[in-house]
């Protein structure tokens, strides 16, 4: 039986789109760097202007280019920010070129720690947030908003850690996680049940550091097993 697939038909811009995204991936284009002009792109594809300015368009929605106008304006590369790395990861994740396991085991080195942290700073305000965030996580199952309610303690914790530097990672590793949920949209029972978070939550309020840093350990190992089953499920299926 043969290997082959049916053939995807793709628009002019997304396919010039995916070659300039990979140029500055592949690092032929560096930050700062000014991509040729539209006219040079314009031969370079054989496409149209409009083409050209749609796949622009698409860079600067992704955070990779900055259009600059005038005489000396143009397209130009971006520095890598949080925003930024965390869109380049999930089309990783995709690609096939990064899997669950490897964001987690970022998340499990660092969000043990911001709880930590945020145990040690946390107000009757915190205490409050956090308590209304674990009592409306099941308020809707539906995708994107499903995703942010199940992330919302992780996200209070990561304001609450004192820390502007951990706050920026954990957020951006949060976030990619949840978007590449959001992508393939498991049941959000199965990734993350209601109440995972309670005990850690408590052990916030209590100011009790270390058990709050152990907990959240517990549970994003927990969180990482749910995680590979999926993954494992959705690389079979697009195979």
């Amino acid at each position: 039986m043969s290997n082959f697939k049916p053939i995807k038909q793709v628009k002019a811009s997304d396919e010039v789109f995916n070659q300039l995204k990979s140029a500055i991936f592949d690092g032929q284009y560096c930050a700062g760097d000014k991509l040729p002009s539209e006219r040079e792109l314009i031969e370079t594809f054989s496409v149209s202007r409009t083409v050209i300015r749609e796949s622009f368009k698409a860079l600067e929605a992704n955070g990779l280019i900055e259009i600059k106008q005038g005489a000396t304006g143009g397209a130009f590369v971006k520095q890598m920010t949080f925003e930024r790395l965390t869109l380049a990861t999930k089309d990783l994740f995709f690609l096939n070129q990064m899997s669950f396991r490897e964001i987690c085991e970022a998340r499990l080195e660092i969000e043990p720690m911001v709880a930590r942290l945020a145990a040690e700073h946390c107000t009757e305000e915190h205490k409050a947030l956090l308590l209304d965030a674990c009592a409306h996580e099941s308020d809707s199952l539906q995708y994107p908003e499903t995703v942010l309610l199940r992330s919302q303690v992780h996200y209070i914790l990561a304001d609450m850690c004192g820390n502007r530097f951990l706050t920026a990672i954990d957020k951006s590793l949060i976030q990619l996680v949840g978007r590449i949920a959001h992508k393939f949209q498991p049941d959000t029972d199965k990734i993350h049940p209601a109440g995972m978070h309670d005990d850690l939550v408590q052990a916030v309020i209590n100011k009790d550091g270390d058990t709050a840093e152990k907990l959240m350990h517990f549970h994003l190992k927990d969180f990482l097993d749910i995680l590979q089953k999926i993954e494992s499920d959705f690389r079979e299926s697009h195979s």
